[in-house]
Order: structure tokens, then C-alpha cells, then sequence
């Protein structure tokens, strides 16, 4: 024991950087225990390091209030505590006593410490759903921040609020009463055991646990906290800055007020179409029942959306030789989102509309497109049009014209290159046909942006090449081979003729200018180049949840790109492949004596929950196994997850986490085999191109990669 005396103002331990060794009775004075989050003062009687870990950095820092007197004993182990009480024994009642008082305000401190938690992880959920509306409205394209999204919730913390809080609470209150009659009996067991009992059942572990989370939460959300701030300074500079001449609508620009007459102006219309466009929009406005299916109803909705395309196909034909810097935002918000009339708009969608269309920026890898950014490529040449609604390419299309008598031969030469008439090809199927199918509602759909289809919003629904990109990037993260397909690599001047790689292909997905629920696999391939990107189409606003959808748009892929590849063989079991392979065991479950009778029973109802179409139970069943399986969270049979397994194998990473499933062990297995298989493969294609002097292609260095992430 060593005795000393600390002056007021003095840190006794700072904490997270000194090492607990000793326990410290205060005989006078008063010191204060702090952390970052919580304070505790600890008069005479208590005693420091009690609360603490040994042989660990201190909790808390402990800084001298008034000049205290202190007593320390060596701590190393609970067998410190137990020689501190039996060499203490006449003060045992005023050490018991303290200890509960200490343990009493160390529970108070990790309950006001849970509720700063709380708020805090409130305050930035908060601010993740102001941020999209207030990144927009700033004219900042938004991040997705799913690191943040991620974080936990401080929910677990909750068991805090036990029995033994009363319990504590309890002993605290009748501290005098128990000091006389309670712990003033001469017992060192009795003694110890209150005391250890203060910390076990409550402060010192819990108030680790919740120090360690917030100290994770807060640096894991200080990033977007600190973007945040910068987007709320920037968004308040620029509305102090417009608020001068400004309604409070924010639009100002007259082509967005005037949006009919901007069009007009702009690209000059056939007269007799623009009004009878503008006839049908004032009729569409003034309908009490606008999405009604009466006849009347009904034929105007269609016979407006026909003139729309006609004039859509007039503004971007002027827009096509503008530069969009000097486009009217009103002509932008008509080429992006069908928008015509603030109306019908409504003047706070306007101007995020406004906001968005200012924030847009052309995806960088360009893979997600506008349809005006898509259809722009299209006119120029630089893609073909999109199949048709029979499957028919623009090529083939020409063809069936001239087989059919249609159009001569010559006139088939004239309308291949001629870059007006494929752009009406692909405004007639992917923009006509897709802008319906994606809204969701196509007996009610019509292509101009209305505020009545608006029901989640706008800031939350809206779609960019980043949020399309990531998403597509986490499932690949889960099923690396998702878009993969077979190519061959040659290298004569090496001796090598033929090897069959995995080339990944990532698809095309083109923003639908509507608010809609949902997606579609416009097609799997270009043409017949199966090394050609997918096209997959999404409103451009989606009321759904992305993650699902695109899990779903993904899985169709998988299967399309399956009968592509397989051909006619595509449900030939002789020919294994993922589509044979599951139409097998969809049509002969029954008679599969393996699959018990209650697993039967669940495929039944698959079957009859997608109409008995084989494709779409596949999906139903890949979604499973992205979304639950691949987290360790069982939802298939063991044949769905053998059969998706094989085609679909999912990454190392996500195996790692849950490779001891004994669901998963033979597959697993038999995977590992077959990895190993193709490894000795490419080993000895890069020792055969070396040893003839040759760098090993880049392409060959890819499927290495490939390899590694299983």
C-alpha cells in the first residue's frame, strides 16, 4: 500500500493510454471520472479502478477536483480486490457502500450515454433521408454512402434496462439503513460479493461495450456527416443567393412555366400536331377522373401519348444539334422525365425536377444511359437499335419487310443507314413499348410527367448511373459470373489454338423518363453476338425497392442468357445446363422420391404462385438466394441450391462467411475441386506463353483474377 496526496487540477489516469494497475481509495476530497460521452464524480469512500478493466487502458480519465488523500493497493486480478477488502476490514461497510454508490452513477452514466447513442444514430438516419432531396436541390449528384446505411442500430444496448437496474437502484436508496444493519456485518465474502456483483451484473462491462460502439458509429458516419454539413452549406448559399425576383415555386425559367410554348419555339412543330397535342393536354387536365377507364378516358390517354412521341421525336431532332448547356431547362425536362406542365407537375416536383436535370452528369463507364443520352447513341450510329416486340433486330426487321413485299430492296439498303428512320425504329419499341411496361400500369400509362403517379418521393425514387452501378456491383460481388459467358482465347504465334475463357460482359441499362415499379430484360445479346452487353430497362424514378429489383432483373439475365447460349438444347437434361437442369427438376418433383412430401408441397405452390412458368420460379428462387442464402440465411431445397450452386456459384468472400454450413459442404467441395481444375489450366497456358517468349495478354491476366475471386 502507498499513500499519497494529488492536487486539484491533476489527471490521475488519462484514459485509453494508461494501464490499470492500481486500486485507489479516495480517503478525502473528490475526483472526476470522464469519458467522451459521460462524467462521474467520486467523493471519499470510493475507490478508483474498481470500475475498470486490469492490466488494461482505462476507461475513463480521472482528473483531481478538490485535493484528495489516496490509498493504493496493487490490482492485477480479482484476487487485488478480495486483499483489499481483508486488509481493510474495519472500513469494510464505507468500501461496500461506495462501491454500490459508484456503481449507481456508473449506471446512471450508461444510460444517458445509451440515449446520446440514440440520438446520435438518429440524428444521422436523419440526415441520410434529407441528404438525397437536399444533394439534388444543391445541384450535387447523391452518393449512395451504404457504408453508413449499414451501420448497426444502438437497439442491442437495450438489455441496460434490466432487473438489476432496480436492483442497483434499490441498494443505493436504502444506502444508510444497509450501512448500519447490512454492511457493517463483519463478513470479507459478503463484502466481495456485493461489490463484484456491482460489475458483472451492470457498469463496467456494459459501459465498455457501449463506449466501443459509439466510437465505431461515430468514426464509421463522420465522412458523410461532414459532406452533409458542406451540401447544407452549399444548398443555403445558393437559396439565399436565388431568393431575389424568386417565387416560391423556384421556377423562374419561363421555358419550364410556358413548357408548350418553350417546345413550340424550340423545335417547331408541325402546327396541326402541336394542337392537337395541346387540345388533348388541356383535356387531360381538366378530367375529374384522369386515369379512368371509361371509353372517352381511355382514347384520350392513348391518343395523347401517340402525339407525344411525334413531338418528342421533333424536340430531339433540334436538341440532337444543340448543346445541352444552351438547351431551355424546360426542353431538358422534356426530353429527361416527359414533363409538359408544371399543372400537372406540380410546382415543388418542378423544381427538384429542376434540381435533378442540373445535377446529371453522363455515367463515366457508360453503361447507364438517359433514354435521350440512349437514344442519341442510336441516332449517331454508334448502337443498333434495339429488337422489337417480335424478337426481330433492326436488320432482320428490314428483311421480314422486303420477304413480306413492304419495302424493295433497294429500299431496304436506304432505311439500314438512314439515321432518322432506325431512330423511329427504337422510339417505336424500347422507349414506346418499354416506357409503358416499366411504369407498371399499362392500361393507365401515359408518357408526361404527372404529380398523380408520384407515390414515394421524388428524391428517393430517383435513379442514377451511380445507385444503378452499385447495386449491380454488390451482386456481383455475390455471384461474380453473374454476366459472364464462354469466349475462346487464341494465340497462334504461341501454340495456342483454342482456350475457353469467362468474359464478362456488363449490361446496358437505360432510365425510362416515368415514375414506375418496375424493370425488364429488354434483351440478353445484340443481335446474335453473344460478347454483346445486355439491355435491361427502369423507370427512371422507381417506386420499388432497387435492391430487389435488380436481384430479380439479374436472375431473368442468368436464364435468357442460358437458352442463348444453349440453343435449342436449352431444356435438354442430357445437355446439363441451368435452364435443363431446373426444368427437370421442376417437371418430375413429384415423381422425385428424395424431395419429402412438405418440400413438395412448397414447390407446388411456387409453381402455382408464378403460374406454373419454370422461369419465374427460377427467379423467385435465385432472389432467395442472393438476398438470404448467400447471408447464411436458408430459404431453398437442397435441389434449387444444388442446381444454383453449380450455375451460379457464389463468390470466395461470401463462402468464407458461412463455408461450415453443412448445406453447403459438398457443394463447396466439389466447387473447390473445380476451381483447382481450371487453376492448373491457366498455369500451364501461362507457362506455355512465356516459355514461347510472349507476355502473358491481358486478357488471360483477367481470367486469373476471375479465378481468385472464385
Amino acid at each position: 500500500m502507498t499513500n499519497r496526496t494529488v492536487e486539484a487540477g491533476t489527471i490521475i489516469y488519462e484514459g485509453g493510454k494508461d494501464i490499470v494497475a492500481s486500486l485507489d481509495i479516495v480517503a478525502k476530497g473528490v475526483i472526476r471520472a470522464s469519458s467522451d460521452y459521460c462524467t462521474i464524480d467520486l467523493p471519499a469512500g470510493s475507490i478508483i479502478g474498481i470500475g475498470e478493466f486490469p492490466k488494461s487502458e482505462y476507461i475513463f480519465t480521472y482528473e483531481v477536483v478538490e485535493p484528495v488523500s489516496l490509498y493504493s493497493y496493487p490490482y492485477d486480478s480479482e484476487a487485488s480486490l478480495v486483499a483489499l477488502f481483508k486488509n481493510n476490514a474495519k472500513l469494510l461497510s464505507t468500501l461496500v457502500a461506495g462501491c454500490i454508490r459508484f456503481a449507481h452513477k456508473m449506471q446512471a452514466a450508461v444510460l444517458d450515454t445509451m440515449e446520446f447513442a440514440r440520438a446520435e444514430y438518429a440524428r444521422v438516419n436523419k440526415a441520410l433521408d434529407e441528404y438525397p432531396s437536399l444533394a439534388i436541390s444543391a445541384g450535387i449528384t447523391p452518393q449512395q454512402f451504404d457504408d453508413v446505411k449499414a451501420l448497426a442500430a444502438p437497439d442491442m444496448l437495450d438489455k441496460a434496462r434490466g432487473w438489476h437496474r432496480d436492483f442497483v437502484e434499490d441498494l443505493q436508496a436504502n444506502e444508510a439503513k444497509f450501512r448500519k444493519e447490512f454492511y457493517s456485518i463483519p463478513s470479507i465474502g459478503l463484502g466481495i460479493g456485493l461489490t463484484v456483483n456491482m460489475y458483472a451484473l451492470e457498469s463496467r462491462d456494459f459501459m465498455a461495450e457501449v463506449i466501443e460502439y459509439l466510437d465505431s458509429f461515430i468514426a464509421g458516419s463522420r465522412g458523410f456527416l461532414n459532406h452533409f454539413q458542406a451540401i447544407k452549406e452549399r444548398d443555403a448559399a445558393a437559396e439565399s443567393a436565388s431568393k431575389e425576383g424568386s417565387e416560391s415555386s423556384g421556377t423562374t425559367d419561363e421555358s419550364v412555366s410556358g413548357c408548350l410554348k418553350a417546345i413550340m419555339s424550340f423545335s417547331s412543330p408541325d402546327h396541326e400536331l402541336f394542337d392537337r397535342f395541346s387540345l388533348e393536354l388541356a383535356k387531360f387536365k381538366k378530367c375529374s377522373d384522369r386515369y379512368g377507364s371509361t371509353d372517352e378516358v381511355r382514347k384520350l390517354r392513348r391518343d395523347m401519348s401517340a402525339d407525344f412521341y411525334e413531338l418528342y421525336l421533333n424536340v430531339f431532332l433540334k436538341a440532337v444539334n444543340s448543346d445541352w448547356e444552351e438547351i431551355p431547362m424546360g426542353i431538358k425536362l422534356f426530353l429527361l422525365f416527359g414533363f409538359v406542365d408544371e399543372g400537372l407537375a406540380g410546382k415543388e416536383n418542378t423544381s427538384k425536377l429542376i434540381a435533378i436535370a442540373d445535377s446529371l452528369e453522363p455515367c463515366s463507364d457508360r453503361r447507364v444511359f438517359t433514354v435521350f443520352e440512349w437514344l442519341l447513341l442510336v441516332y449517331g450510329g454508334k448502337i443498333m437499335p434495339s429488337k422489337n416486340e417480335f424478337d426481330l433486330d433492326y436488320p432482320a426487321y428490314l428483311k421480314e419487310l422486303r420477304r413480306e413485299g413492304s419495302i424493295k430492296e433497294a429500299d431496304e439498303k436506304r432505311l439500314l443507314n438512314s439515321d432518322i428512320d432506325r431512330l423511329r425504329f427504337e422510339m417505336k419499341n424500347i422507349f414506346m413499348i418499354g416506357n409503358r411496361v416499366t411504369f407498371g400500369r399499362i392500361t393507365t400509362f401515359t408518357p408526361i410527367f404527372d404529380k398523380d403517379n408520384i407515390t414515394k418521393p421524388l428524391e428517393l425514387s430517383y435513379l442514377n448511373a451511380e445507385t444503378i452501378n452499385n447495386e449491380i456491383n454488390r451482386i456481383r460481388s455475390i455471384d461474380h459470373g453473374a454476366f459472364c459467358r464462354q469466349g475462346v482465347f487464341t494465340m497462334p504465334e504461341a501454340g495456342v489454338n483454342s482456350f475457353f475463357t469467362n468474359d464478362e460482359v456488363l449490361p446496358f441499362v437505360i432510365l425510362m423518363p416515368n415514375i414506375g415499379s418496375r424493370a425488364s430484360l429488354w434483351q440478353e445479346i445484340d443481335s446474335k453476338k453473344r460478347n454483346t452487353p445486355a439491355r435491361m430497362i427502369i423507370s427512371i424514378f422507381h417506386t420499388e425497392t432497387l435492391e430487389d429489383t435488380m436481384i430479380r432483373l439479374v436472375g431473368e439475365f442468368r436464364w435468357e442468357m442460358c437458352k442463348t447460349e444453349q440453343g435449342v438444347h436449352w431444356n435438354d437434361v442430357t445437355d446439363p445446363s441451368l435452364t435443363a437442369m431446373y426444368c427437370d427438376y421442376l417437371q418430375f418433383y413429384r415423381k422425385n422420391s428424395a424431395i419429402s412430401p412438405e418440400v413438395k408441397e412448397k414447390i407446388q405452390i411456387s409453381l402455382k404462385n408464378n403460374a406454373n412458368n419454370f422461369k419465374k420460379v427460377f427467379v423467385a428462387d435465385y432472389y432467395a438466394y442472393i438476398k438470404y442464402e448467400s447471408q447464411g440465411a436458408l430459404r431453398l431445397n437442397k435441389f434449387a441450391r444444388g442446381i444454383l450452386f453449380s450455375f451460379c456459384p457464389l463468390s470466395k468472400s461470401v463462402i468464407s462467411a458461412f463455408g461450415d454450413n453443412p448445406q453447403y459442404t459438398q457443394l463447396i467441395s466439389k466447387r473447390e475441386m473445380e476451381l483447382k481444375q481450371r487453376e492448373k489450366l491457366l498455369t500451364n497456358l501461362v507457362s506455355k506463353i512465356e516459355k514461347s517468349g510472349h507476355s502473358v495478354p491481358d486478357k488471360i491476366k483477367g481470367q486469373i483474377k476471375q479465378l481468385q475471386l472464385g
